[in-house]
């Protein structure tokens, strides 16, 4: 039975907080709360432990309500079926199903491995499978969409001197609006271009990770790279810059980036800040996901009122879609080299870099046709 034989006091894993004695009830509750104390916390991250305690409250609720009482003991595996069918029939999406059911697994494994008397029959959660996931369906920009962003991107000046779609191409005088950053935009739509980050890896970039950072270096650098990109699960990865990467970055630090600081921290300097005028503003001035989204989002119906031609059109256009149009362009560039796709996208999930290694149709047809 391990360190946690029945009964017996146990600390938690990390080896902090106080020492608990497993509990000597039938109550499905107090093995929720022992597991999380236990198994849980300080072990897994805080965001992680929160979706266990609610996943596993959620079971509790429903096992109660089913029976009347919550016996720990009474649970069978078609008790468990039973909630993975109630929540399909919540209209949940599969992965937040398989999510739920996982989090349910751990416990119900981790209970059986300190106590293989509590449960009646053996796990109950032993055998059920994961829910089929729906087909991943890739979102990349083909080439002439890349060309025709980049395009509206070195003419991003004049979309926000002008209110709405009127253009004030011989008014250099005009009016812009004091929060807008045409140049910080473009270096950010070129960066996630050159890179495919994650749009909070974006925003969690400081100027101290660009090699070389000044303006003058990155004009005249043949390389440079962000370094030590946190990506999920705390890993970290360099990334390179193309040459438009590299002369946005020089065009927005030597237009705006330096107005936008913040003097009063001591935090590092965030590499794309918010507009000193904006309001409410971080003290250091870093971005917010939620603010990269909408950058994009407004620069791609731009693109489109600028386009006639619809199948040109990339609205809505949003982070992961620059993600994955890096993506498949490595794919082609490295022969779908599955190692050099996880290093350079941060990505350990095969599942997903078969989403690059497996372009759609009609993206396949166009690299086809240069072979």
């Amino acid at each position: 039975m391990g360190c946690l034989g029945y009964h017996y006091p146990c600390q938690n894993a990390s080896g902090k907080g106080p020492i608990m004695s497993q509990p000597s009830s039938d109550s499905l509750q107090d093995w929720i709360n022992y597991y999380l104390k236990v198994a849980v916390d300080g072990i897994r991250s805080e965001e992680v432990g929160r979706k266990v305690q609610l996943h596993l409250n959620r079971f509790q609720t429903f096992f109660e309500a089913r029976y009347g009482q919550e016996y720990i003991s009474s649970c069978v595996k078609r008790d468990v079926v039973a909630w993975q069918k109630h929540l399909q029939s919540q209209d949940l999406a599969a992965a937040t199903i398989n999510n739920h059911m996982a989090s349910l697994s751990g416990f119900a494994t981790w209970v059986h491995a300190q106590d293989e008397t509590i449960f009646v029959m053996d796990d109950p959660t032993k055998g059920i499978g994961e829910l089929p996931l729906p087909a991943l369906e890739p979102r990349a920009l083909d080439e002439d969409q890349i060309q025709s962003l980049k395009n509206l991107c070195d003419r991003l000046l004049p979309f926000y001197r002008s209110k709405g779609r009127k253009w004030l191409l011989s008014d250099e005088e005009a009016p812009r609006r004091a929060k807008a950053r045409p140049w910080r935009d473009r270096a950010i739509i070129f960066v996630l271009l050159s890179t495919g980050l994650r749009r909070e890896e974006l925003v969690n970039l400081n100027l101290s990770q660009l090699s070389p950072g000044g303006v003058k270096e990155l004009r005249q650098a043949r390389r440079a790279q962000i370094n030590g990109v946190v990506g999920k699960g705390k890993t970290q990865r360099d990334v390179f810059l193309s040459l438009d990467a590299r002369r946005a970055l020089a065009d927005y630090f030597e237009k705006e980036h330096d107005n936008d600081i913040t003097t009063e921290t001591e935090e590092e300097t965030p590499l794309f800040l918010v507009a000193i005028e904006a309001a409410p503003r971080r003290a250091d001035g870093r971005m917010s996901s939620r603010s990269v989204n909408h950058i994009l989002e407004k620069i791609g119906k731009w693109h489109d009122a600028d386009i006639k031609d619809e199948a040109r059109h990339i609205s809505p256009l949003r982070p992961h879609d620059l993600r994955h149009t890096f993506a498949f362009q490595l794919s082609k560039a490295t022969g779908a080299d599955g190692y050099e796709l996880e290093r350079r996208l941060g990505h350990q999930s095969q599942r997903y870099i078969q989403r690059y290694t497996n372009p759609p149709e009609d993206v396949a047809a166009s690299y086809i046709e240069e072979f």
